[in-house]
């Protein structure tokens, strides 16, 4: 689950996000978020390589995993397998502080022996897109290694010794869910036709987002008709297929929001809206504030924090 400042940046060819790792030469992300910094208290689905766990510090959220809804309460969580479509949300805007970590499979890849025949099971189990965490039993101690893995990275100053300790602490999370997952006895099948064909729109809307695009382009991209198109995305992202659109050009606008002094006009035509006055409209209604006044918050709050670490 990304962040507002995200930590997802670019697209792999498959269109699944690649991660902004707190160390970009170590594929692991780890960080501490609340609910309320999302637009509308919701993320936006997507999906990656790296096993996702969430663990709820206060509050609670809804998760949703290819289209499953999930309910997180307080001290428990969720881990979320390889290449699962899922995000977080608060229908009711209730707010949710909770902890995100990110570990890639590419960690445990030095042996191609072991990571075929002791990981794979594992990250490639179609009985198991996701795992409710409870805080008992072999879950707790999951549970208790990600908890040691936040207290680690979330120093001011990550030395060697931590990377090692991460190491372990993933190899004890590999070996439990394999133990309890029936691993042993999993088999591989395809995807799902609905999936597969989903993937395939949100791919086209990766790739045109900025363009002007419409309900028969998307559909067309997935081999559906429209209508079809529409009841996916109901019913996987309780969406519609333009409000994805929508939402996601919010997403990709905020480093040019934040990150430069260019013009509002020009940030709303550079990522496919049509104007200053619709991306202002649509900016407030999802962010609760126009852009100027986002980025000037942002520029405050950076400004605030300069000197210590970001989660």
């Amino acid at each position: 689950m990304d962040s507002t400042a995200s930590h997802c940046s670019d697209f792999n060819s498959d269109s699944s996000e690649t991660v902004a790792y707190n160390n970009p030469l170590f594929p692991a992300y780890v960080a501490h978020s609340f609910l309320s910094s999302y637009p509308d208290y919701s993320a936006i689905s997507h999906w990656h390589k790296d096993l996702e766990f969430i663990l709820i510090k206060k509050g609670s959220m809804t998760y949703n995993v290819n289209g499953r809804l999930i309910t997180l309460a307080e001290g428990c969580g969720i881990m979320v397998n390889s290449r699962q479509l899922h995000y977080g949300f608060s229908a009711e805007h209730s707010e949710c502080e909770f902890i995100c970590i990110l570990l890639s499979p590419e960690l445990l890849t030095e042996n191609g022996w072991f990571y075929q025949n002791c990981i794979e099971p594992v990250t490639d189990n179609p009985a198991c897109p996701y795992l409710y965490l409870e805080p008992h039993g072999w879950m707790a101690a999951i549970m208790k290694r990600l908890d040691k893995i936040y207290d680690s990275f979330g120093k001011k100053v990550v030395d060697a010794l931590c990377y090692f300790e991460l190491m372990e602490d993933f190899y004890a999370i590999m070996k439990l869910l394999y133990e309890n997952l029936d691993a042993r006895n999993h088999t591989r099948t395809p995807e799902s036709s609905e999936l597969s064909a989903l993937r395939s729109m949100i791919t086209y809307i990766e790739e045109h987002y900025t363009e002007h695009i419409t309900l028969a382009d998307i559909a067309l991209s997935g081999a559906c008709c429209k209508s079809k198109c529409s009841v996916l995305f109901k019913k996987y992202l309780r969406a519609t297929p333009i409000a994805y659109t929508t939402k996601l050009r919010l997403k990709r606008s905020l480093p040019a929001l934040l990150g430069s002094n260019s013009s509002i006009a020009a940030i709303a035509y550079e990522y496919g809206f049509g104007g200053a006055s619709y991306y202002c409209e649509t900016f407030k209604r999802y962010y609760g504030r126009s852009p100027l006044m986002y980025r000037k918050q942002q520029s405050a709050d950076f400004a605030d924090s300069s000197g210590s670490r970001a989660l």
